[in-house]
This record gives structure tokens, C-alpha cells and sequence, in this order.
């Protein structure tokens, strides 16, 4: 009778205790657009608000070229292994399989989101592939399907003065092939893969941060926050606890105490270094649209387009390209 009752009151998949769940659906998922992330296949369970958004926004699999496809419990183990989550962290139950079908050929939502995704990488100088768009709301579609379905489009993106990470509402410019413009906006869940530096294990209040104290991470990010540079993190001193496998924010340190001088002064020019891929590439002869010191992130006009961007300040008439800008 006991080992009954055993069997009864603890399955299989039963996860230890604070471990996040990853419910697999025992049916098949509908997926609004043409990337599978772990939010259409799965429920996320144990975990905070930030964890479960952030989990639920990894993605799994591309139906650009096909209209279902199957997610196994091992690719869901292994992109949470990637996106940095520890194995003894997560627990994943439901079937060994999953099947996931797109709702609707979405090929206008898929052409929007794309487009959208170069827009804002061209504002920010940040590569397009690091950007995902997905377009939230589907009925917002149908008052242009009728426009834009027959030819070719183009979309121009309202400038930003802030990247806009997380779930926001964009303002589009959209011009079809006849020279029609169309005002629009779409809600959007935006998310951005960057490289953020994770605490290895805990941090005491009043630690000077060693090198060994952290990890770098590829991360999807999905919340804006004030991410810290894990170029100048070592040496910098805890101004609070930090929990292991945290994301270091430049709130969780004592403000360096760098001197007043300007080392970039409003109307300067500068050349901004832009990573590409493994290379970078220089812009020359931007202008500072406000002074700032290094490490600090201001306002550059590009001479070339005319539009303005973020970048860090790291010399005198040099900044590179921030894609989380802080503030002064």
C-alpha cells in the first residue's frame, strides 16, 4: 500500500523544488507567425515574471518554408541550455514530442516583420539578425491585406531615441508599389540578442568583481534595463547582494567616480566603430549631438543619413555602438 501510494502522489516528471517547469502541450500548438518559440509549444511554470518571459520568447524552429513541423523535449533542453539556464535549474515534462502548425500562411506578417527588423537595425546600427519583431496583434493586418497583398511594399520605421526592447507599439510608414503611403502602427514584442555578463555565483555586497565572478551570455533580451558593460565590469564594487545566474545591471555596482572634463564635447565629430558579425566597420565624421565622458552613452547624428543613434563614448573623438543605452 505504501509504495502505491508513492506512485501515486509523485510522477515521473515531478521537479524538485524552485526548479523552473517546462510543460510541453499534449496537443498540437497553432503558431501565429514563422518562428516556434518555446511560449507556443510549452507553459512555463515556477519561474518569475522575468524568467517566464524570457523562456517563453527562445526560440525553437523556423516555419519560413514549411507550414508544421515537430519540437522534441531534447531541442527544448538544449536551447535552454544555450540561452545560459543551468541543467539542475529546469525541468521539462509533458510528451517526448510536439507538433507545431502555423495558424495562417501569415506571409504578410512575416514580410512586415522582416522588413521592420532591417528598419530598426539600420536606426541603431545594430545587425539585423540580432533583431526580432513579432507583430502581436493579427487584426491590425487585415486592413492592409488588401492594400499590399497584390505587389511590393516598403516600410520606413518612426524614429526612436531608445531601442524599444520588450512589448511596445511601433509607428509605420508603409509605401506600396504604386506610391501610395499608408500611417500605421502595429504592436510588437521586440527582442534583442546581445552579449550580457551573468553572475557565476553569488556576490556579497561591498565585492570587488573578479573575473571568474561572471559569464558571458548570447542572450534573446526581451525587458529594456540598464544592462552592465561587460567590457569594464572587472574591478567594479557590489552596492548590493547578487544572486547567482543574475544578469549584472550597472545598478548593481557603486558609481565609478570618473572626473567632470568632457572627452567629447556637443558638436564634435566623431568616428563610430560598428561591430559586424566577427569585423567592425568605421563611421567617420559623426557628429555629437551632446557632450559626454568615456563610458558614458550619447546622442551621434549619421552625416550619411541624417538620423540620429546611441553610442558609447571609449576615447577622445571615438564612441562605438551601444545597443543598451545608458544614460548620463
Amino acid at each position: 500500500m505504501l509504495l502505491i501510494s508513492f506512485l501515486i502522489f509523485t510522477p515521473p516528471d515531478a521537479s524538485s523544488a524552485g526548479d523552473v517547469v517546462v510543460a510541453l502541450h499534449q496537443t498540437s500548438s497553432p503558431v501565429a507567425d514563422t518562428t516556434v518559440r518555446v511560449g507556443d509549444i510549452a507553459n512555463v511554470l515556477h519561474a518569475t515574471p522575468s524568467q517566464r518571459r524570457e523562456i517563453e520568447q527562445l526560440d525553437l524552429e523556423s516555419l519560413r518554408d514549411q507550414d508544421d513541423c515537430s519540437i522534441t523535449r531534447k531541442q527544448v533542453e538544449m536551447r535552454l541550455l544555450l540561452a545560459g539556464y543551468e541543467r539542475d535549474s529546469f525541468n521539462i515534462i509533458g510528451p517526448s514530442t510536439v507538433s507545431a502548425r502555423r495558424s495562417s500562411p501569415a506571409k504578410l506578417r512575416s514580410k512586415l516583420e522582416q522588413l521592420l527588423e532591417s528598419e530598426l537595425g539600420e536606426q541603431f546600427a545594430v545587425a539585423a539578425e540580432r533583431v526580432d519583431i513579432r507583430l502581436t496583434q493579427t487584426p491590425q493586418l487585415a486592413t492592409l491585406e488588401q492594400k499590399l497583398a497584390a505587389g511590393e511594399f516598403a516600410v520606413e520605421l518612426v524614429p526612436r531615441n531608445e531601442f524599444p526592447i520588450g512589448r511596445t507599439r511601433l509607428a509605420v510608414a508603409i509605401i506600396d508599389s504604386a506610391g501610395n503611403q499608408y500611417s500605421h502602427s502595429f504592436d510588437a514584442q521586440v527582442s534583442l540578442t546581445m552579449t550580457v555578463a551573468i553572475a557565476s555565483q553569488p556576490i556579497a555586497q561591498g565585492t570587488v568583481l573578479k573575473p571568474d565572478m561572471f559569464r558571458l551570455v548570447e542572450r534573446s533580451i526581451t525587458q529594456s534595463a540598464d544592462y552592465a558593460n561587460p567590457d569594464n565590469a572587472v574591478g567594479r564594487t557590489a552596492s548590493r547582494y547578487i544572486a547567482s545566474n543574475s544578469i549584472l545591471l550597472t545598478n548593481h555596482f557603486h558609481s565609478s567616480r570618473a572626473g567632470n572634463s568632457e572627452t567629447v564635447k556637443r558638436n564634435d565629430l566623431v568616428d563610430v566603430v560598428i561591430s559586424v558579425g566577427q569585423g567592425e566597420i568605421r563611421l567617420k565624421n559623426a557628429r555629437a549631438m551632446e557632450a559626454g565622458q568615456i563610458g558614458e552613452t550619447i546622442e551621434i547624428l549619421n552625416p550619411q543619413t541624417n538620423r540620429r543613434f546611441n553610442a558609447s563614448i571609449i576615447g577622445p573623438n571615438l564612441a562605438t555602438v551601444s545597443s543598451t543605452p545608458r544614460r548620463r
